[in-house]
């Protein structure tokens, strides 16, 4: 649990998510390889990082046809700032921010804020950065000025009211690239371009009478990373073993680095070829293959029950869910979601199944598209969790080493 609570801690952006697991699996023997140059035939693990996506592979030294793939997502939604953000008004110095994602936008309001992603300089070198301190603040109208608030709502227009605040004064034009500039060490025309993004300051932690639960930002989807790359890291597959995660799943996955990409699809191309596979045996192994699309799950909430399917109500500590949708919005079919639950069984662990409700909008996963673009046979799962897209959401202690346990046993097949 304390490896879970770090991994959150280290990672407040996707692309240092993508970094924060390539350091896990570097510490047990991965090698670190380019999308530009071959990849290696040798047995043992490798893996490849872009951007805020990684794809990790092990290879056995004798691998049973075809692949298992562990799918998961390193973005959650936040506000990201604009490429021009010094702003202000009323002796206030802002910064203007995008919402990212599906985003509980009132869940930032007063709220300490930090900083990180990535920036880009002049030299062509793209470098991290994460400020974890008291930044900025998006401060909530007084209940004085807003009588009907607790009745009615806090209603945010998202050009006027979603703008934090980070000084006083009056705004100065390339003050953030100069506030950047600083933090990197780089003289301020240095910096050309960022993608930075807040983060909520308050640690990781665990929660209850009985610190049975955990609360953090990203844990959508952060778990699901950190129990793929762990089960990743134990090398006890049977089969080639992939780990893929994505950026921009958020806001729809078609991107360079998002499920949609040929990231994964190319990766897994180059590992058949390196080993002296044809086109021919690239497709058997497709066809022979699984993945396991992990993103978390919704629990159900007792304040609000009469939004759940009632037959299918899943809760904290339970272990992990088996994912279904009629319309697809969920890869999950009859033959992996048995897969999914035999390796349950042989790891010990307990599970779960969750269905929405049949009038209610269904989200979605990078399963439907791992499955359509690879032809993957793929089973959704994930932990259960409260708070889904706030700036801090919570889910139960148990489940991510539940997760790790049926990953395993997936991984080292039956």
């Amino acid at each position: 649990m304390i490896e879970l609570l770090e991994f959150l801690r280290r990672s407040p952006s996707p692309y240092h998510a993508a970094e924060s697991a390539a350091a896990a699996l570097t510490e047990v023997g991965f090698r670190r390889q380019s999308l530009g140059e071959p990849i290696d035939d040798a047995p043992g693990g490798a893996f490849v990082v872009r951007g805020g996506a990684i794809v990790a592979w092990h290879v056995p030294a004798e691998p049973a046809p075809g692949f298992v793939v562990i799918g998961a997502h390193t973005d959650s939604p936040n506000l990201r700032v604009k490429p021009r953000p010094d702003t202000g008004s009323s002796g206030y110095r802002q910064l203007g921010v995008d919402v990212y994602g599906g985003a509980l936008v009132n869940s930032w309001l007063d709220r300490d804020l930090g900083l990180s992603g990535r920036v880009a300089l002049r030299s062509g070198e793209v470098r991290l950065v994460e400020v974890d301190r008291p930044l900025l603040r998006l401060s909530q109208l007084a209940i004085h000025l807003d009588r009907d608030v607790n009745e009615k709502g806090v209603v945010l227009d998202r050009q006027q009211h979603v703008v934090p605040m980070w000084g006083l004064g009056t705004p100065e034009e390339g003050a953030f690239a100069g506030f950047l500039a600083k933090e990197l060490d780089v003289a301020a025309d240095d910096v050309v371009a960022w993608d930075v993004m807040t983060h909520d300051l308050a640690p990781p932690s665990l929660l209850g009478v009985d610190g049975e639960l955990i609360a953090s930002g990203r844990l959508d989807n952060l778990v699901s990373v950190w129990c793929g790359t762990a089960a990743l890291a134990r090398r006890e597959s049977s089969r080639i073993a992939v780990l893929a995660c994505f950026d921009h799943e958020e806001v729809g996955s078609e991107t360079s680095t998002g499920a949609a990409s040929p990231l994964l699809g190319d990766v897994l191309e180059r590992i058949s070829a390196a080993r002296g596979g044809t086109r021919a045996d690239h497709l058997a192994a497709l066809s022979s293959s699984l993945c396991v699309s992990a993103d978390m799950a919704h629990a159900v909430h007792p304040n609000y029950p009469d939004r759940y399917e009632p037959s299918h109500l899943v809760h904290p500590n339970r272990g992990p869910v088996i994912k279904t949708n009629v319309g697809q919005r969920y890869a999950t079919d009859a033959a992996t979601a048995a897969e999914f639950v035999a390796a349950c069984e042989r790891a010990g662990v307990p599970w779960q199944v969750y269905s929405h409700r049949s009038n209610m909008a269904c989200g979605s996963t990078i399963g439907p598209i791992t499955a359509m673009r690879l032809g993957i046979a793929t089973v959704d799962v994930g932990n259960p969790m409260l708070s889904m897209h706030s700036a801090r959401e919570m889910a139960g202690r148990d489940d991510a080493d539940f997760m790790v346990e049926a990953m395993t046993e997936v991984l080292r097949g039956g």
